[in-house]
């Protein structure tokens, strides 16, 4: 069975327009379709975004997902990818019991100094997703703190409030162990 991106990407658009999710689950044949099809640079955009938009995680895709966080990819790309990423491997490993990976918490770390802010900004989410191993990631929220000459801009104002809240929520966690 293949799976024709073009015609699930009119459903999920048009889910949105008409005020759901778009959210859409995969069988296991199509997981193996958009797992190829996110190795294929010529659909991996479409594939990506279909990842994203999963209601369910599929850990078939944890490999290719964590590999494309390395790739040089499109800030929108990467802003999808990053919403994949939280579906299929953190939420996946969550749901299984698992811990993250060391690869895998380095590949995110690497985003979090993209030159994009938006990356920046999703990282940030995605870093807060990753529960009590987020920690990890203390010593590059003071790297990545915006100077105070850079928070006339909406999305450096953005990084700062969430680079506080998760200093904030580890420094509670801290104080209660």
């Amino acid at each position: 069975m293949s799976l024709d991106l073009k015609l699930v990407h009119a459903e999920i658009l048009a889910a949105h327009h008409a005020g759901g999710r778009g959210l859409r689950r995969f069988s296991p044949q199509e997981v193996e379709a958009l797992n190829l099809s996110l190795k294929n640079s010529a659909e991996q955009h479409l594939a990506i975004m279909l990842a994203a938009h999963s209601s369910h995680s599929e850990r078939d895709l944890e490999g290719t997902l964590q590999n494309l966080m390395t790739s040089k990819l499109s800030t929108e790309d990467l802003v999808w990818l990053l919403n994949a990423v939280r579906r299929h491997i953190i939420q996946g490993r969550f749901k299984e019991g698992e811990r993250l990976t060391h690869e895998f918490l380095e590949a995110l770390k690497a985003l979090l100094h993209h030159s994009d802010g938006q990356v920046v900004e999703w990282t940030l989410r995605t870093v807060e997703e990753c529960g009590a191993q987020g920690i990890v990631f203390r010593a590059e929220l003071a790297k990545i703190r915006p100077r105070p000459w850079s928070l006339w801009r909406a999305q450096s104002r953005t990084i700062l409030e969430l680079v506080t809240y998760l200093e904030r929520r580890w420094a509670a966690r801290e104080k209660s162990v």
